[in-house]
């Protein structure tokens, strides 16, 4: 078991020379064999400890035989006590992904404070398996099929070459003491549920579950690498940066193979989920003018681009006067271009939402452009009377993260336009109709 440590340590190159490796040991079986390899191996290493208070009793016994431990092998010692349940609460989190959190933000602080390079933690084979598991039950994409990370920024795991049996033999032949959490043996849990239910059959149909699954983590990891590989290949061709502004050049993204994939990666990092990166890909080939949202950032479909900016560095939504010389404004995450043209005796207009058309000699100037506000109507082209812009809003779908951004285009006291939505009965261009005032949205 330890030369299959050192080895794994070596290929994986989990620790770089004289690194110092700071162990999260439970007091589990697991985390007290990777203990005693470490003390047979050449890397100096201290050990931390987390009392989550979830166990009473059983839970100061576990710090206690981590820190008699750490006392006889003569290496640092680390612990700390949390009010994991009152975190739990307060963050709106299951009790394990509180522990989780709880765990790693404070082993990451040890790092820096303690000069400390790496965490280690005593994931094994078993679990890399239960995990594909879950994450295959959730929906998972090729990341996920490769089960737990050997490593991740500055966290390592250097048991995931071995199963859990290797690891209880290891226990018993080395007469090592540990504590063993009852709730492992509960099956509320969705990982107990597979472990004891869900894989004990799969090792039915094929008992050599674990070497196959091995291997086919190896084969994912390396398929998530080319995959990544390739991501980074057309970021360089689809993507340009222009201060905190970056641009999706959508007729180079449409040329690509699985091209909504590929839109997914390059927008994931700005916050985007799955569903919303879908909506922004249908409307890829549709108008300009579409906004959507991540809770950190704005995408902007242009014409030929897809403009994503932070939603702080956008400008303030105001009021603005249009005047009639006035050729574009940027008003919060929109660009309004504006211009006057003379009727060329066309008999029908073209129709769009982004597109206000109007009878120039109808307008009182300066225009108003400012946001919607309940109360507000309009006398809807093509409708008899008026109807609240709320109730329009309502009527043509428009989602939330779009209804704070509509602006409504007034002439004297009227709105003759509600932006993106729809434009006034009262302003419309008739054959009659010398010049047009044209708005449109990007």
């Amino acid at each position: 078991m330890l030369n299959r440590f050192l080895d794994f340590i070596t290929e994986k190159r989990l620790v770089p020379h004289n690194g110092k490796v700071l162990l999260a040991v439970s007091g589990g079986m697991d985390s007290m064999v990777m203990t005693e390899l470490f003390r047979t191996s050449p890397f100096p290493f201290a050990i931390a400890h987390c009392n989550f208070q979830l166990r009473g009793q059983e839970s100061e016994k576990d710090q206690a035989l981590v820190e008699i431990t750490a006392r006889k092998l003569g290496v640092p010692f680390f612990s700390k006590k949390f009010d994991t349940l009152k975190y739990a609460e307060k963050t709106g989190q299951s009790v394990q992904m509180a522990a989780r959190r709880l765990r790693y933000d404070w082993m990451e602080g040890l790092l820096t404070q303690e000069g400390y390079d790496l965490v280690a933690t005593a994931h094994h084979l078993d679990d890399s398996i239960e995990t594909l598991f879950i994450n295959i039950a959730r929906g998972t994409g090729l990341s996920g099929l490769k089960g737990i990370p050997v490593k991740n920024r500055d966290i390592i795991r250097p048991l995931l070459f071995a199963t859990k049996k290797e690891i209880h033999q290891y226990a018993l032949d080395h007469g090592l003491s540990w504590k063993e959490d009852q709730s492992n043996r509960e099956d509320k849990y969705i990982r107990n549920k597979l472990r004891h239910q869900v894989i004990p059959l799969l090792r039915e149909i094929n008992p050599a579950l674990t070497s196959t699954l091995s291997g086919f983590f190896e084969r994912m990891d390396a398929a998530h690498e080319i995959f990544r590989a390739m991501v980074a290949q057309q970021k360089k061709a689809c993507l340009r940066y222009e201060g905190r502004e970056v641009k999706v050049l959508i007729p180079s993204l449409l040329r690509l193979p699985r091209s909504e994939t590929f839109l997914y990666e390059f927008i994931r990092d700005f916050g985007f989920s799955p569903a919303v990166c879908h909506e922004v890909f249908q409307s890829l080939e549709g108008q300009p003018g579409k906004v959507f949202a991540s809770p950190t950032h704005i995408a902007i479909k242009d014409r030929d681009n897809l403009l994503i900016s932070p939603k702080e560095s956008l400008p303030p939504i105001e009021e603005h006067e249009i005047l009639p010389d006035t050729g574009h404004i940027q008003c919060g995450p929109f660009y309004y271009r504006f211009e006057v043209l003379e009727n060329t005796g066309l008999t029908e207009w073209p129709r769009s939402n982004d597109i206000l058309l109007a009878d120039f000699n109808k307008l009182e100037f300066p225009l108003r452009l400012r946001p919607w506000k309940a109360g507000d109507r309009i006398n809807p082209l093509g409708m008899k009377g008026s109807k609240k812009v709320s109730d329009l809003l309502v009527d043509e779908k428009i989602p939330l993260t779009r209804k704070k951004n509509v602006m409504v285009l007034l002439s004297g006291g009227s709105i003759v336009w509600v932006s993106g939505v729809r434009s006034s009965e009262q302003v419309r261009v008739i054959p009659e109709t010398k010049n047009i005032f044209r708005a449109k949205i990007y």
